[in-house]
């Protein structure tokens, strides 16, 4: 496997979360499994973007400090907008640091594509199901 990784989660700031962490001491701190080790050892929960949201929608705290990408921020805040969801900002002081390769990925563009017979779909089809499910 490559040991790659997005350069959103590699710039968010310790300094600045134990910042908000001092000034919200009541905000759980949720964040993506891609951060560095510094963000994560003072994480209340790590987990996929789909864990993240529903962590902040099923949680019956009202303040979060959230280390992953806005895009996600933005989805919590619609489905809770009773709840505060405070962005963790980068090393350079802005809670801006979108992924600018991510939202160009299409079906179109990936390659090489993978053609599976029925049979093999549909046995692929329950991991997969359970894996969502579990998330």
């Amino acid at each position: 496997m490559w040991d790659g990784s997005c350069q959103v989660y590699e710039i968010f700031s310790e300094r600045e979360l134990i910042r908000l962490k001092t000034r919200n001491p009541e905000a759980l701190v949720l964040a993506h499994p891609e951060c560095d080790e510094n963000i994560l050892r003072h994480s209340d929960h790590i987990g996929s973007t789909t864990s993240i949201i529903k962590f902040g929608k099923e949680s019956k705290q009202q303040q979060f400090i959230i280390a992953t990408e806005p895009g996600v921020i933005h989805q919590m805040e619609k489905e809770s907008p009773h709840k505060t969801f405070i962005p963790l900002p980068t090393n350079d002081g802005c809670a801006c640091n979108e992924c600018p390769h991510m939202r160009l990925n299409t079906l179109e563009k990936m390659e090489p594509e993978i053609t599976l017979t029925e049979e093999v779909r549909l046995k692929a089809l329950v991991p997969l199901e359970k894996m969502l499910v579990l998330s």
